[in-house]
């Protein structure tokens, strides 16, 4: 799905920055245990090379299209992971990019769609958002 979804794409690139920013040294004894430590000399440039991947995935108008709760958490791992990289620009700017992306799709408007009985809910993009909202208030508290 990585080839044909360049959301999925993304999402999947800014949770691995993620995960590679938050446990730095699993990542790297794994790859001097295949031989591929050439490839990224730390853990900095693993999580770089996510980020790159993740913003180009994206591409340029990824603002203008339909907007989903995925879109959301993307910025939120990669907020997350400039917060572990000890970058405060670009944590703040993709917490605020969270945020903002939340609001346009309505995270908050789960439950009064569910009471109308006007939409289909997608209870686990709901449960998503929910959290995901709840993270982030904690977070910045």
């Amino acid at each position: 799905e990585d080839l044909s979804n360049p959301s999925f794409l993304a999402l999947l690139a800014s949770m691995v920055g993620m995960l590679v920013a938050s446990f730095p040294r699993k990542p790297m004894m794994h790859l001097k245990a295949q031989h591929q430590e050439k490839l990224f000399p730390n853990s900095i440039s693993l999580v770089e090379r996510c980020h790159k991947v993740a913003v180009e995935a994206r591409g340029a108008g990824y603002l203008d299209r339909d907007l989903t709760v995925y879109d959301a958490v993307t910025s939120y791992f990669l907020g997350l992971a400039g917060a572990y990289t000890i970058n405060w620009h670009q944590c703040r700017l993709y917490f605020g990019e969270t945020f903002t992306i939340s609001r346009a799709v309505g995270v908050q408007r789960a439950n009064e769609n569910a009471k109308s009985g006007d939409n289909k809910v997608d209870y686990i993009k709901q449960e998503i958002g929910r959290r995901m909202f709840w993270v982030m208030v904690v977070g910045v508290r």
